[in-house]
């Protein structure tokens, strides 16, 4: 099946959009009177960068939870270890969405790089655990995330750090981000490399190694009523050489926007 073009997009996008969607819907509702659970559905569509894949649209439920020690966002859950003036830090496990069956790839245009895509493998959904932290005040909210794949997939490591300035337009608040998340080589050479049972098979080899993955983006949220609210996120995602000359990506960037209504319970 096909899948969002990376984890840093969908790991992040989704994770700081509805984490915004928890806020209160107005100025005056404190963190004690604000609901623990939300519900909705969402949408999201990607520009895939691995070979012959295009655009997917790609529904799928917002559930979230918010407690004193315990939460739940979306893919991600966790606990709170330290929470103090506007620092966090949490211990987290989340799911990646860059696996793609081989299937799904492009059979001519793996042809005409010399791949046969029955020798081909599946790259797998990662299961990630490990720590996020955050830090908010007036100059914005800084966060970092070190994960490692528990799955058995990559078994690799990813870190990240983001940077968002929120913003009030009317009745929206506005987060543009920037950022990058550092890939392993595992990681990378699992999901953009050839593996060596693919090598065996006559696949040309190739190994991309750890690579940084620069980002920009936006997040929207706005509420409608008391209990309603929409979130938009985009992301932008620029490709290092190493990847982007992979067999088996097509391009040098990737893009996705998530749409999103939720309600208080």
């Amino acid at each position: 099946m096909k899948k969002l073009y990376s984890c840093l997009l969908i790991m992040l996008m989704p994770a700081s959009v509805w984490a915004q969607s928890t806020a209160a819907p107005d100025d005056q509702t404190d963190a004690a009177t604000a609901p623990r659970w939300r519900l909705g559905l969402g949408v999201a569509v990607s520009d895939n960068a691995y070979v012959g894949q295009g655009s997917k649209v790609t529904p799928f439920p917002l559930v979230d939870y918010e407690g004193d020690r315990f939460f739940f966002r979306g893919i991600t859950g966790g606990i709170h270890l330290l929470k103090s003036d506007g620092f966090v830090v949490d211990a987290i496990i989340t799911t990646g969405f860059n696996n793609i069956d081989a299937s799904d790839f492009d059979r001519a245009a793996l042809a005409r790089r010399g791949i046969n895509r029955n020798d081909l493998e599946d790259r797998d959904r990662s299961i990630d655990a490990g720590f996020a932290a955050s830090w908010t005040g007036s100059l914005g909210q800084l966060k970092a995330v070190a994960k490692t794949d528990i799955s058995g997939s990559s078994e690799g490591a990813e870190y990240s750090l983001e940077y968002g300035y929120p913003l009030q337009w009317g009745g929206f608040r506005i987060t543009p981000t920037v950022g990058a998340t550092f890939l392993s080589s595992k990681v990378a050479d699992y999901y953009y490399g050839i593996h060596p049972d693919e090598v065996r098979r006559g696949v040309p080899g190739y190994e991309p190694g750890g690579a940084l993955i620069p980002q920009v983006g936006v997040n929207l949220t706005r509420p409608i009523g008391a209990k309603w609210a929409l979130m938009i996120g985009a992301r932008y995602s620029v490709l290092p050489d190493k990847i982007s000359n992979s067999p088996l990506i097509d391009g040098d960037h990737g893009s996705s926007v998530l749409v999103g209504f939720s309600r208080a319970l």
